[in-house]
């Protein structure tokens, strides 16, 4: 017994994860209405189904490998692991506590961590200071940002876990993409060494395919979305990037999105909105709050805003071929992984991002644009303007531009939020 409780102890966010979950869905089973906010809901549903798993495994002593959201867990199952993604769990973890994890942001910046870092990665860095994650290894590539590779080399220098480097090029080419899919194998060779243990992938590609049928479900459900009203409620967003990260490469992912397609179909079909009625559609090409989602509600409900997507969950790609041979199926994953959300956008030119934001616009036929400008990526902070610019130009609406710090309410609070957006509805109502 000792030895189940010491080795479950190995991942004590983890477990704070799951309570702060199953508390949560048992709030929105007693509160809420049967149709109240599905997406909570259904997500909140399949993820605790995949973290009781994950736990599972921790308690029967299989590797903890820590892991970049860059780098796709589902490429991680070609491992008997338990894989744990750095910046999703603290997130997560600051949406559903009452206070975050501040905590331990506080943590790492009195260890001498510079604030103005990634809050993503910080609050990871602060739990590790307090020895509540005893990672085997952990794995992560050159990007999407100087934040992230100035951050990763603390667990590696300070907690002298194995850290596995995957080298990410910035250009967008044939080269770029088989340079990478190399690194992407080479990487995980190295992992297996470090875990002793030998790559199956034979078992990553049913995880691929897997993935596969979500790019379908989430291809088709937002074709959806471009309908007035928009079919899916805001908290779809946040919800459906922590299935991203918690559920990839499994069953759960699929009954996700099967589950909201069925729920956008019934509100397509009587052109319904979850907020009552739809007043103004907005895309968010960058990131949404996380230490406070209720926001979304307030958008939906109060100013009858749809957020119709945001960059974590209009992570749209081509599906790879899982019965190629092994150097075709890393090319393929290569070219999904350097087209991952945040990705493309942060190591690429800011030709495509406007490119893409201005195409957007047109397809989700959006009135405007809310840039949240993080303090964390400065990779981001010259395109803001530029995008404002565009937007007017090219299609005739405005973009409000917020700095804040997307784990930390103390940079911005909920209340410094709906008040700028606030007065910036008034200017297109």
């Amino acid at each position: 017994m000792n030895t189940t409780v010491k080795m479950d102890n190995r991942i004590i966010p983890y477990k704070m994860l799951l309570n702060a979950m199953e508390t949560t869905h048992e709030l929105v089973e007693k509160i809420l209405p049967e149709t109240g906010i599905p997406s909570l809901k259904i997500g909140l549903e399949e993820m605790i189904s995949v973290v009781k798993k994950e736990l599972e495994k921790a308690r029967e002593g299989l590797p903890i490998v820590g892991y970049h959201f860059a780098f796709q867990a589902d490429y991680l199952k070609c491992f008997d692991c338990v894989p744990v993604c750095i910046e999703g769990v603290s997130y997560f973890l600051s949406t559903l506590l009452i206070n975050g994890v501040e905590e331990y942001y506080d943590i790492i910046g009195n260890w001498g961590h510079p604030f103005h870092t990634c809050s993503a990665q910080k609050g990871a860095m602060g739990m590790s200071l307090e020895d509540l994650y005893q990672f085997d290894a952990i794995i992560t590539p050159t990007s999407p940002c100087d934040s992230t590779c100035a951050s990763y080399p603390f667990f590696k220098f300070e907690k002298k876990i194995p850290l596995i480097i995957a080298d990410m090029p910035f250009l967008q080419d044939e080269k770029s993409y088989k340079y990478y899919a190399e690194q992407l194998k080479l990487s995980l060779y190295s992992l297996g060494e470090v875990i002793g243990q030998k790559p199956d992938f034979n078992r990553m590609r049913k995880a691929l395919e897997v993935e596969n049928e979500v790019s379908k479900l989430r291809m088709e459900l937002f074709d959806l979305i471009k309908a007035v009203p928009s079919p899916i409620e805001n908290i779809f967003n946040p919800i459906s990037a922590a299935s991203t990260i918690f559920n990839s490469g499994t069953s759960e992912n699929v009954s996700f999105y099967r589950r909201i397609l069925e729920s956008a179909k019934t509100r397509y079909k009587n052109k319904e909105h979850h907020g009552g009625e739809e007043k103004i559609r907005s895309i968010w090409p960058y990131m949404l709050t996380f230490f406070d989602i209720s926001l979304c509600e307030w958008l939906d409900r109060k100013l009858g805003m749809s957020v119709l997507l945001d960059i974590f969950n209009y992570n749209l790609s081509d599906p790879i071929d899982t019965k190629a041979d092994l150097d075709t199926l890393f090319y393929g994953m290569a070219r999904k992984a350097m087209g991952w959300p945040m990705v493309k956008q942060s190591t690429d030119f800011y030709y495509p991002f406007l490119d893409d934001c201005i195409r957007m616009a047109k397809d989700f036929s959006a009135d405007c644009f809310i840039y949240t400008q993080s303090i964390a990526c400065k990779q981001f902070g010259g395109v803001p303007q530029l995008l404002r610019e565009a937007l007017m130009d090219e299609v005739g609406i405005p973009m409000l531009i917020i700095d804040f710090d997307v784990g930390d309410a103390r940079m911005t609070s909920t209340k410094a939020f709906k008040e700028k957006i606030s007065m910036f509805v008034q200017t297109l109502l």
